[in-house]
């Protein structure tokens, strides 16, 4: 898309993508700021927004070639800008090109030739500014990795139970007796034979056996939490204050 006439001179390069570059080039950078601030109001991202002063003509060339421009008509604006004026390049979706373009458009855009005009017409001036600043937060996301580890030991201890333990003893008793037998107790009497009595004895023994008392699984639960992060920015103004006026002095004749 052409110029309208040579002083409003704005441009549209079509990139191979879904962003389009726009062109503007400006009488000075307070203009130029203007435009980044219309440009703002109107939805653009400050990042997609960029201003090109006082800067060399390699990098004016190289920045308007990037944005589609062929090389020769991009040295003419680093040329131009040599002796002033600034430079707006924005960066917009497709179908945010014509506002933008208009946008620079309201704002006088210039031809490198009519830009070597006003400036070459303008009477040596005094001139100052300042800049208004505003810091804008920014957050991202910082991850950290962490987790759980089972790992298993094996510990001793001493263990104490107590048993009872049952016993039989069998104790031989001699007792002395004096006694005549008759005849037919001692026919009785002298006969072989064995008489037993069976003792017993009871020792501990000791068995183990393993049992599970408790199992710890892991398992992870993924989710999200919403946080609230705050800062402080700053922001620079510029304010406008009026001198005292206090008299020059005046010369005799």
């Amino acid at each position: 898309m052409g110029a309208d006439n040579p002083v409003s001179q704005a441009q549209i390069i079509k990139e191979f993508s879904m962003t389009t570059s726009i062109i503007g080039l400006f009488e000075n950078g307070s203009i130029a700021s203007k435009v980044l601030g219309e440009l703002t109001k109107a939805g653009f991202k400050k990042s997609a927004v960029e201003i090109l002063q006082d800067v060399a003509v390699s990098k004016i060339s190289s920045r308007l070639v990037e944005a589609g421009y062929e090389k020769d008509k991009a040295d003419s604006y680093g040329k131009a800008m040599q002796k002033g004026g600034a430079l707006v390049v924005a960066e917009a979706e497709d179908d945010k090109a014509d506002d933008a373009l208009s946008t620079m458009r309201s704002f006088k855009a210039l031809t490198p030739e009519a830009l070597l005009e006003k400036l070459g017409n303008r009477t040596d001036e005094a001139t100052g500014s300042a800049q208004v600043i505003e810091e804008e937060l920014e957050v991202g996301v910082s991850r950290t990795t962490g987790g759980k580890r089972l790992k298993t030991e094996v510990s001793e201890r001493e263990v104490q139970e107590t048993v009872t333990l049952h016993e039989e003893n069998v104790e031989v008793e001699h007792t002395k007796v004096d006694r005549v037998l008759k005849p037919e107790e001692a026919a009785k009497a002298f006969q072989e034979g064995t008489i037993e009595m069976t003792e017993v004895s009871e020792k501990p023994v000791v068995t183990k056996q393993a049992h599970v008392v408790e199992e710890v699984a892991l398992s992870k639960h993924s989710g999200e939490r919403d946080v609230t992060v705050s800062g402080t920015v700053r922001r620079q103004d510029v304010t406008v204050e009026e001198i005292d006026r206090k008299p020059a002095g005046s010369k005799a004749s």
